[in-house]
């Protein structure tokens, strides 16, 4: 095993020099994670989540960070925080991005109204993808 990762990184360092770059088996680049600065990523699914799909993309065409640092410890927090002055409405969940699991996210957070069964939905898919992933790890977040 040790011998497979020491000749990857070999191989990642030549593709450097030659021109050509290594991808996980999402088929992201490991250059691209490298220089995005993110551990990890998630695709929210836009024809299942369309209501948080385009949260997210409007939110992050706005200036938001569309790489989450994990820090679930602060989560309550920053989502008090990011809520501050959005009243619930009747019938909607109050989505926040970046979210609140985030250290990204909390004060200045986008928040949108959207209809529960799409913000649960979405908020389980992402949470269920992450839920291995330990504190401080950077993921980049995005919807297709």
């Amino acid at each position: 095993m040790k011998v497979k990762a020491f000749l990857l990184g070999v191989l990642a360092l030549a593709g450097v020099f030659v021109g050509f770059d290594l991808q996980n088996s999402h088929g992201t680049s490991f250059a691209a994670k490298k220089a995005a600065n993110y551990d990890e990523s998630v695709t929210l699914p836009m024809a299942k989540y369309p209501e948080t799909g385009k949260h997210i993309k409007d939110a992050i065409a706005a200036g938001h960070s569309a790489v989450c640092t994990i820090d679930r410890g602060g989560a309550a927090d920053r989502r008090k925080e990011s809520l501050k002055g959005y009243p619930t409405k009747p019938g909607y969940d109050r989505d926040e991005f970046p979210m609140a699991m985030c250290k990204e996210g909390g004060k200045g957070a986008d928040i949108r109204y959207i209809t529960p069964a799409d913000n649960r939905g979405a908020g389980s898919y992402i949470g269920n993808h992450v839920e291995n992933y330990p504190d401080g790890t950077k993921v980049l977040i995005s919807v297709k």
